[in-house]
């Protein structure tokens, strides 16, 4: 199967010269995890930004100081196997597809799940792609501590558990982006300069004023952003029926429980690649 049939046409995307707060509005917006960057008035590819670039860099204010320049693409005819190599080898979720440098969609590790692996005709499980290393989290924690979390896990999204240690949610970064303010702060530096000792001495300053815009999360808890109604899953279950499953619910991962309903493991999108061989 080539990029072509699993791929997305209509794709948002971020121009420069552009700051680097409108490509954060458009990315919280639509929603995203990231865009790829093209010339202004153009649809000539030149870089790529994600969510991690602006929580690594939150001074920066120009698009094109932040954005990722040596981008690694594929073309239309590109076979999905080679880019599920490239997604599991590199760690990306997404890859511009281009011919002759010009932008012409995007294909997604989820792209590859919903519409090429949930139609794969094969009897494996998801067992063996599984994972049992789990960073859950209490339905009562601030946000704040959700994203940080996130962050330090290199999870995109957490299951949430009750007081009882039972499962109750699952909650994503896309859910924290949704409530999250973007605000700004403007910090005033001054710098003065002079001389004294005669009539003829004057004083000069300065003032420098640099803002900064960052998202800002409200004090409130996981409970109140999670999703409720959790698709789950077992650990028998089928590679093709679970990809439909996250194809159906749009979702990247799903909770793995055992027979009482306790969690034992987490099944991501990206997991699921490796049964393309």
């Amino acid at each position: 199967m080539k990029i072509k049939e699993v791929m997305t046409g209509d794709v948002v995307y971020a121009e420069v010269p552009g700051s680097v707060a409108e490509a954060l509005d458009l990315v919280i917006k639509k929603n995203l995890s990231g865009v790829p960057v093209v010339k202004r008035g153009t649809k000539e590819l030149m870089g790529i930004v994600t969510r991690n670039d602006f929580s690594r860099r939150p001074e920066e204010t120009q698009l094109a100081l932040l954005m990722t320049r040596d981008v690694v693409a594929v073309t239309p005819e590109t076979d999905i196997k080679e880019a599920a190599k490239i997604f599991l080898e590199k760690g990306f979720r997404r890859l511009p597809v281009v011919k002759n440098s010009e932008l012409l969609g995007i294909v997604t590790v989820s792209d590859i799940i919903w519409r090429a692996v949930s139609r794969m005709q094969t009897e494996e499980t998801i067992e063996k792609y599984a994972s049992e290393n789990i960073t859950a989290i209490w339905e009562g924690t601030p946000l704040k501590v959700a994203y940080e979390l996130m962050r330090l896990s290199s999870a995109r999204a957490l299951p949430v558990l009750n007081s009882e240690g039972k499962l109750c949610g699952i909650v994503a970064d896309t859910d924290l982006l949704r409530v999250a303010q973007l605000t700004e702060s403007t910090l005033k530096s001054e710098m003065s300069a002079g001389s004294e000792g005669n009539k003829w001495s004057w004083d000069s300053k300065n003032v420098i004023y640099i803002t900064k815009k960052k998202l800002e999360l409200p004090e409130t808890a996981v409970r109140d952003v999670m999703v409720k109604s959790v698709v789950s899953a077992t650990k028998k279950a089928l590679v093709s029926e679970c990809a439909k499953k996250m194809a159906k619910m749009k979702v990247e991962q799903v909770p793995i429980i055992d027979a009482e309903g306790n969690l034992i493991g987490m099944i991501r999108d990206v997991n699921l690649l490796k049964a393309i061989g």
